[in-house]
């Protein structure tokens, strides 16, 4: 077994639940170590399909998550944790390094600049389809032929009602010649 019944115990007795038969620890002792295999046999697969060699914390949590369980909190890294390993009188136990932060140090440095406030501003990108020429709006285009810079006209309709584009197209020579030869075999 992984978990002892002393592990068992120990664990019952911090969260209250103070004495506990054999059975019920040599029991609890089974299905953790069941619900364990389930959840790490679920994130190898997660591994497996992510094309990686090393179980990470994101495949534990996406096997959690899988079995509708929260995920863990406070163990998100993108590098691999060293466990040390310190031996006691029954067992090894094994535990991650805290990085020591020395808050003198940290009182001392400079606090990071505020960020400026959040501004919106509008302008008008195009005004009767014509684009003003503003420092918000993009630099325009210059156009290589006179006929690009006409509004394109629609053929006359029986009405003979003259349509404007909104808004200027610039169109390179070969789609312009394309679009030619179509309205004119219209």
């Amino acid at each position: 077994m992984i978990y002892s019944k002393s592990t068992i115990k120990n664990i019952a007795d911090s969260i209250g639940v103070p004495k506990l038969k054999d059975e019920i620890t040599s029991a609890m002792a089974q299905d953790v170590e069941f619900r364990l295999h389930e959840i790490i046999t679920e994130a190898m697969k997660f591994m497996r399909h992510s094309k990686r060699t090393k179980l990470t914390v994101t495949d534990i949590n996406s096997a959690l998550r899988v079995r509708n369980v929260e995920p863990i909190y406070g163990f998100e890294t993108g590098r691999p944790i060293k466990f040390n390993k310190t031996a006691t009188a029954l067992e090894e136990i094994y535990y991650v390094d805290d990085e020591v932060i020395d808050l003198d140090r940290l009182m001392e440095e400079p606090l990071p600049s505020v960020p400026l406030e959040v501004v919106y501003t509008a302008h008008w990108l195009a005004i009767e389809g014509v684009q003003p020429r503003i420092q918000q709006n993009p630099a325009p285009i210059d156009e290589e032929e006179p006929a690009a810079k006409k509004p394109a006209k629609t053929p006359q309709r029986q009405d003979s009602v003259e349509t404007i584009p909104l808004v200027k197209h610039v169109l390179s020579k070969e789609l312009q010649l394309y679009f030619e030869c179509i309205t004119e075999s219209l």
